[in-house]
């Protein structure tokens, strides 16, 4: 049971937060825009179902994780999900971390 309201409040947060992301100026982008309706529908509709008793009773601890996290990297990039997916425009080798340890 307790993991079923943590898994609830979890999607719930992450709904909350993608619903009142303000672009401020940033350029809309349609891929992200439905994949942020995607992310909102489904994290609001587990919620919801929560909320009315007909979510399954057995919550994989596995799916609490999942949600947690994604709840965490929500909040981290302030609910835009083009900065949730974005790769770096720069390609990292490596040479940093081993150019850090070689002697001068």
């Amino acid at each position: 049971m307790l993991l079923l309201i943590i898994n609830a409040v979890a999607c719930a947060a992450t709904c909350l937060r993608l619903l009142t992301y303000r672009r401020a100026g940033a350029r809309h982008r349609p891929l992200y825009a439905w994949l942020a309706y995607v992310l909102i529908v489904a994290t609001g509709t587990v919620a919801l179902r929560t909320l009315l008793g007909v979510y399954p009773a057995a919550v994989d601890p596995s799916e609490v994780a999942i949600n947690i996290v994604l709840c965490i990297a929500v909040f981290g990039v302030r609910g835009n999900v083009a900065e949730l997916f974005r790769i770096g425009s720069v390609a990292w080798d490596g040479t940093e971390r081993r150019n850090k340890g070689a002697p001068q």
